[in-house]
């Protein structure tokens, strides 16, 4: 049995570069911060009404990807990253950011904001706040990224303002973006001009494409409530902006709508999104209109995507608790699927599939993904440089696998 083989036959009996590079997602950890390992520093004041943590984690992945010009055959150790967290409160305001030391010596932040609590309910957050919109934190439960995130749906980051308020029942979130995060020290891909991505995208595919976001809005509205055993949310969200083009000076416009839903009963956890989104570029005349350049800060080269289309979601995943297991107090089996269908006539839709395993031993936390995609930029290299747009690669519509052992130490 092929190594591949073996690896899926062991993801699924626990379920029920090139472009392989991605940032995989910092999860949400039940520690208290005057609980988190060495070297975390916790400081806080006599009467509660200042504190400053610094924390952070220190992760490697170990990988292996079935492609014939992946640079992960055989399977190998590479580092993934270094992060920062940096979180201080005094009386009603607050900072927090978290800074990315990645690999191949790139960096990122994934948010840098001051905020300002009105009250128990509401706040002001200002500076690089996360772009409220579907699926929160992450649209998928493993340490693979899955399509929303490439498409810019996922811990996305722009300069702007964010107000919220959260009571019980409610979640609502308003943004205003003037402007995206810079391409240097984006977390998470968005559309960007070639000047920009030069550094990481190629010169005779992406060399006219001159858009970026400007002036976006976002809206998120959640309701929580219970129904028998089952603890549920569901949501909408809306984001639209101006797509300036550079090279025309003329404004085109971008537009997405979303549905979400959170059902959690027991050990379960069955998380749900469906996204519509269009760009209507304004290019100079022989630059087509049914694409778009994305990119992010070189851990992934710049792709084109198709201008419009629709993304769909499901992810179910089931926690076990494991007190036998020593250190490792608990799992979660989970499989994450997405899917794109593309406006274009004769573009073949994008699908990925990960079934996975998660190991909660705090400080150290375990992925261990097992991928499949099919016309999805990051899987296949160079095969499959057009998976997100016309499939007209020599490795178009055929599946690609990657297995990725994620271990980490959060502090």
């Amino acid at each position: 049995m092929s190594r591949p083989t073996l690896l899926a036959a062991l993801a699924l009996a626990y379920t029920p570069l090139l472009f392989a590079t991605e940032p995989g997602p910092a999860p949400t950890i039940s520690q208290g911060m005057k609980d988190k390992p060495f070297p975390h520093i916790s400081w806080r004041s006599e009467d509660g009404d200042a504190s400053l943590d610094i924390g952070g984690a220190l992760r490697a992945n170990y990988r292996y990807e079935d492609w014939d010009s992946s640079i992960n055959r055989p399977a190998r150790w590479l580092f993934d990253t270094f992060r920062l967290d940096v979180q201080g409160r005094y009386e009603r305001f607050s900072v927090d950011a978290g800074y990315w030391f990645q690999d191949r010596n790139k960096r990122a932040v994934d948010r840098a904001y001051l905020g300002y609590r009105f009250d128990e309910r509401s706040d002001l957050q200002v500076g690089a706040p996360a772009r409220p919109f579907g699926l929160l934190p992450y649209p998928q439960f493993g340490w693979s990224y899955h399509i929303p995130f490439f498409l810019g749906f996922g811990v996305n980051t722009g300069t702007g303002l964010k107000y919220g308020y959260k009571d019980s029942d409610w979640d609502f979130q308003a943004a205003y973006y003037p402007r995206m995060l810079p391409s240097s020290i984006r977390y998470a891909p968005e559309v960007g001009r070639y000047a920009d991505l030069k550094d990481n995208a190629i010169p005779a595919l992406h060399g006219r494409q001159d858009n970026e976001k400007r002036d976006q809005v976002n809206l998120r509205l959640a309701r929580s409530f219970q129904a028998g055993d089952w603890h549920n949310e569901l949501g909408a969200s809306l984001a639209a902006s101006r797509l300036y083009n550079a090279t025309t000076d003329n404004n085109g416009s971008f537009w997405a709508a979303g549905a979400h839903g959170v059902f959690k009963n027991g050990p379960w956890t069955i998380s749900t999104q469906a996204i519509r989104y269009e760009y209507d570029p304004k290019n100079p005349s022989g630059v087509s209109d049914d694409a778009v350049l994305m990119g992010g800060n070189g851990l992934t080269p710049a792709f084109l995507i198709a201008a419009k289309g629709s993304i769909g979601g499901l992810n179910v995943g089931y926690d076990v608790a494991t007190p036998w297991l020593g250190p490792v107090k608990k799992v979660k089996l989970y499989n994450d699927y997405s899917r794109l269908w593309k406006d274009k006539r004769g573009w073949d839709d994008s699908q990925m599939y990960t079934a996975g395993i998660q190991f909660f031993a705090l400080p150290v936390m375990v992925w261990l993904d097992f991928t499949w995609a099919r016309n999805a930029n990051p899987w296949g290299g160079a095969e499959n440089g057009t998976g997100w747009t016309s499939t007209t690669s020599s490795g178009s519509n055929d599946w690609y696998f990657r297995t990725n052992l994620n271990i980490g130490y959060y502090f």
